[in-house]
């Protein structure tokens, strides 16, 4: 897609308000159940560098179009602004502890070496890092041992902690742009820009009346054309995925104590039956029989 005035204004109105950790320290750690009751993290993006220890359990990712299955054990590289998503088998379940963080923590905006060989091009996505790291790879040893510090080091937060994570990430990503999985590669897939404009109008709007036809107006192109190039590129039509994205949203306010006419009007559900049927078909349960259940482990994008 070519990049005139409209897209770019747009990127920057529907870029993601969540902020990881803060400006002057900008990283946080997480920790992510999946289970049957709440199988997946939806396809989203963020401009932040994010790197996941799989701690039990296993999903299939898609990161930037490509499949990667990760079990107990992986790690998964996933860089600034990729499209990417997680999801288990029917009756499985994955366990993750990340860091995002942005590369600016690292003084990716700044005019030296290291920004110009390997921070820019790893945030513009010409320099393409292995997005899974297993047990059987070479540098799998040395990013478990201080990817446990760096949890370590978070957690603790000792006199100084802040100057030893820049300095656990310093040494992770040297370990990592270093492995043979690293490569240069041209320009990245204009899909990824086009999908993150569609993906951040719809966790803006989710709650309005949203149509195919407003996100095929960000993309300049039909609807048909939009509904087949969106089923093409996620497995999802449009409607199945924003019917699921609202979905995730209402369980979250459900989990915080929302009555579920309250979850249902507040994520775009105009009819109870509807909702109830959906909720059912996508949890299992009804969303009283869930909200009893005392569920916590919802995921959400901000």
């Amino acid at each position: 897609m070519s990049k005139d005035a409209r897209p770019d204004r747009d990127a920057v109105r529907l870029k993601e308000k969540a902020t990881h950790g803060d400006a002057l320290f900008p990283i946080q750690f997480y920790s992510t159940s999946l289970l049957p009751t709440c199988p997946e993290v939806p396809l989203h993006w963020h401009p932040e560098m994010e790197l996941t220890f799989v701690t039990g359990g296993r999903a299939g990712y898609a990161i930037d179009f490509n499949d990667y299955p990760a079990a107990e054990g992986d790690f998964l590289c996933i860089q600034p602004n990729l499209l990417h998503s997680a999801r288990i088998a029917r009756q499985g379940f994955l366990q993750t502890d990340s860091f995002v963080f942005h590369l600016n923590l690292l003084g990716g905006s700044s005019a030296d070496q290291c920004s110009l060989r390997y921070f820019n091009p790893i945030m513009e996505g010409s320099l393409k890092l292995p997005r899974l790291i297993s047990r059987n790879d070479a540098l799998y040893p040395d990013v478990k041992a201080h990817f446990g510090l760096l949890t370590a080091c978070y957690r603790e937060k000792a006199p100084g902690y802040e100057l030893e994570i820049k300095s656990l990430l310093f040494h992770l990503l040297r370990v990592i742009i270093a492995s043979p999985g690293t490569c240069h590669t041209d320009s990245p897939d204009p899909h990824s820009e086009r999908l993150r404009l569609v993906f951040h109008y719809l966790h803006s709007h989710y709650a309005e009346p949203v149509t195919a036809a407003d996100a095929a107006g960000l993309c300049h192109i039909t609807v048909s054309h939009f509904m087949h190039y969106f089923r093409q590129k996620t497995g999802f039509t449009f409607n199945q995925y924003l019917n699921q994205y609202r979905l995730n949203q209402s369980a979250l306010l459900l989990t915080n104590g929302a009555s579920v006419a309250e979850a249902a009007f507040a994520c775009g559900f105009n009819s109870l039956p509807y909702f109830y049927k959906r909720f059912r078909e996508s949890y299992h349960m009804t969303p009283r029989d869930f909200q009893k259940s005392g569920k916590r482990k919802v995921y959400s994008i901000s």
